[in-house]
């Protein structure tokens, strides 16, 4: 019977861990679906990648930013994407005391929302350019 205590204690111990697992699962599931909306919504005010309001660009090691003038902000809408295209931030920052951020930083493979990385570098390299 002494045995059987210490069993039981194992057993409830992998049980709970098992059950917060799927917790943390479902949780980082829920997270990565409103961060793609937040991007997509940001991502549908900015339009065509390729247009006026493009103001600037941030190079960063894991991924470039575009970053969008609205209302002479410069830095009103920004998105960011990675090597594969995928935007895994946006920003908007129209509301200047509190902007909107959405990332997917901590896992780039849950953004949903691409654009065309080719584009992104071709943008990037005439804002080079005209600086």
């Amino acid at each position: 019977m002494k045995r059987a205590a210490p069993l039981a204690i194992v057993l409830a111990a992998l049980l709970v861990l098992g059950a917060l697992v799927l917790v943390g699962r479902s949780e980082g599931r829920r997270h990565a679906r409103a961060e793609n909306r937040g991007i997509a919504e940001i991502r549908a005010l900015v339009g065509p990648l390729d247009q006026r309001s493009l103001d600037r660009y941030r190079l960063l090691p894991e991924f470039s930013c575009l970053l969008y003038n609205r209302d002479r902000n410069p830095f009103a809408l920004e998105l960011c994407i990675d090597a594969r295209g995928r935007v895994v931030e946006a920003i908007d920052r129209r509301n200047r005391r509190k902007p909107r951020i959405y990332s997917l930083r901590e896992d780039p493979s849950a953004a949903t929302v691409r654009v065309d990385r080719g584009e992104v570098d071709r943008l990037v390299g005439r804002l080079e350019v005209l600086k």
